[in-house]
């Protein structure tokens, strides 16, 4: 059965990885799923008093750290929709004065799963609107299904851009920066430090392969010499090879990585060949909360991309953290324990929202319209969310963190660009 949440958290799970808090955090569950084929159901599901929103993430399998975390971003506003009709507007409860239900799966980070799952909720739940799942990979599976079926979604955690590229893409929006943006800064702090050659691995999936092939042209027009690039497979168990190869090119810059497991895999493989170069900047895990608890004070001097942090002025971001606090109180002690995948959640859901809104009903064709039209605040990134007539995201920029050493371990700061920066960088990396 799917989870089907009124904005209270959904049902246990497993992720198969060993993180001090997952198993504490809410998860979907569903059985395994068929394909289905039908008509689309744009009339929606839910009935006169109810607006059915549907999603899938990764609440099991590869990527489930980042996908728990997005899905509590999905379950906050559905909370807060239903108790004061949100933060967008002083309005009754609910949506257009209806109440909200997410209708969720676990898509195990299995891409064929996800789109399983989204002609289920399309075909068979008859969803009102559609939220897209987590990461490029299931994302961009899903798209296809999506656009033929003429459902309006906006996509909050995908940054590959290929797929809206390179087909007409009508009914997708993307929330996120792409990926090409994500550890710029980082490229740019080594070049201002005088570094010449840069590293590059990463994990042979659709997203880390984008952050590489977006990032490498931008490190040779900052004068940079790639002296090594390389992707190692998704199923890797020890990223030790891969380092030794690197370190035998002693670069002053080493980027790449893939998600939460891969920052961790490579920061203790860099532990333990001794390699140090000026900086390193793993993209998405490298500034999850999870990797510094798994590795310790080795997190210290590891940049990455930050879209996120408690400490941001953005726009929201207080209403937003506040509210998740509360929500999810039995889960986290700290604002300093989030993930920056729920606010990437909630934004995608507040755009979805400002959409609806604006048409005054639920029009596929309309509110489509309004997603590639719209601009808005969103508490995410730079706080901005603007798309292209492709629905690729045009309005933000990721900032760069970094962990620093603290009173009590690491801690999280911001260190690029200026105007969120709340530290200087480390420059080199201080060793092991």
């Amino acid at each position: 059965m799917p989870d089907t949440t009124g904005g209270s958290a959904g049902a246990d799970g497993s992720s198969g990885r060993v993180y001090s808090r997952r198993a504490l955090l809410s998860t979907g569950t569903a059985v395994g799923i068929a394909s289905i084929a039908g008509c689309a159901g744009n009339s929606g599901g839910g009935g006169d008093d109810v607006i059915t929103v549907g999603a899938s993430s990764s609440t099991t399998g590869a990527t489930s750290e980042e996908g728990l975390t997005m899905k509590q971003g999905y379950e906050l506003w559905v909370e807060m929709i239903n108790e004061s009709g949100g933060i967008l507007e002083d309005d009754a409860d609910g949506l257009l004065g209806r109440e909200v239900e997410l209708i969720h799966y676990d898509d195990q980070s299995d891409p064929q799963r996800g789109v399983n799952l989204y002609q289920r909720l399309i075909n068979e739940d008859n969803v009102d609107l559609l939220l897209g799942p987590y990461g490029s990979t299931v994302s961009s599976a899903t798209i296809p299904i999506i656009e033929d079926a003429g459902y309006a979604s906006v996509m909050p955690m995908m940054s590959d851009t290929t797929v809206l590229e390179e087909r007409d893409v009508q009914y997708v929006t993307q929330a996120i920066a792409p990926a090409n943006t994500y550890v710029r800064s980082a490229i740019d702090i080594g070049v201002e430090n005088g570094a010449e050659t840069i590293a590059v691995v990463y994990e042979d999936a659709a997203f880390p392969t984008s952050v590489a092939e977006g990032h490498v042209p931008y490190a040779e027009e900052q004068g940079l010499e790639v002296v090594f690039q390389e992707a190692y497979p998704n199923d890797i168990n020890d990223y030790t090879s891969v380092l030794n190869a690197v370190q035998d090119e002693e670069p002053d810059i080493v980027m790449g990585g893939g998600y939460t497991e891969d920052a961790i895999g490579l920061t203790q493989a860099a532990e333990s060949v001794g390699l140090s170069p000026g900086i390193f900047a793993w993209v998405v895990g490298g500034m999850a909360p999870a990797f510094a608890e798994s590795v310790g004070d080795a997190a210290v001097g590891v940049t990455g991309d930050l879209f996120w942090a408690p400490f941001f002025e953005l726009p929201y971001n207080q209403a937003f953290l506040d509210g998740f606090m509360d929500l999810f109180s039995d889960e986290y002690d700290d604002p300093s324990e989030m993930d920056y995948h729920s606010a990437g959640g909630f934004a995608g859901c507040l755009v979805m929202e400002r959409a609806v809104r604006n048409v005054g009903e639920i029009d596929q064709e309309a509110i489509a319209e309004e997603l590639h039209s719209i601009e808005m605040d969103i508490p995410f990134a730079n706080g901005r969310y603007e798309v292209n007539e492709q629905g690729v995201q045009v309005g933000q920029t990721p900032s760069l963190g970094q962990w620093q050493a603290g009173d009590d371990g690491p801690t999280q700061e911001a260190v690029r660009p200026a105007e969120y920066a709340t530290e200087e960088p480390i420059y080199p990396h201080p060793g092991w």
